[in-house]
């Protein structure tokens, strides 16, 4: 009986010092005394990702135009359906 008496205060002493942490971590989060300034990196990374990312599509894109899965000149960021827009050369199957 003992044991469990010990155990169970043990616990309490436990549960009452993550209680009093969560609150000190709360308020710690809740202080808006970081300035978090853009590093001029992360911008040209998210740049350098985004042109990625679209030349992905357009390549892939125009493997789609090249096995007719898409129209002639129906995609919008197809290079080939829109140079075919800037000449005019819209041609319907």
């Amino acid at each position: 009986m003992k044991f469990f008496k010990c155990a169970a205060y043990v616990l309490f002493t436990i549960m009452l010092c993550n209680l009093g942490f969560n609150a000190y971590m709360f308020r710690e989060l809740k202080k808006s005394d970081v300035i978090i300034t853009s590093d001029p990196a992360v911008q040209l990374l998210r740049q350098e990702s985004a042109m990625r990312d679209t030349q992905l599509l357009q390549g892939i894109l125009m493997i789609h135009h090249d096995r007719s899965i898409h129209q002639p000149g129906s995609q919008q960021m197809c290079p080939v359906c829109e140079a075919i827009k800037q000449n005019g050369q819209i041609v319907k199957k």
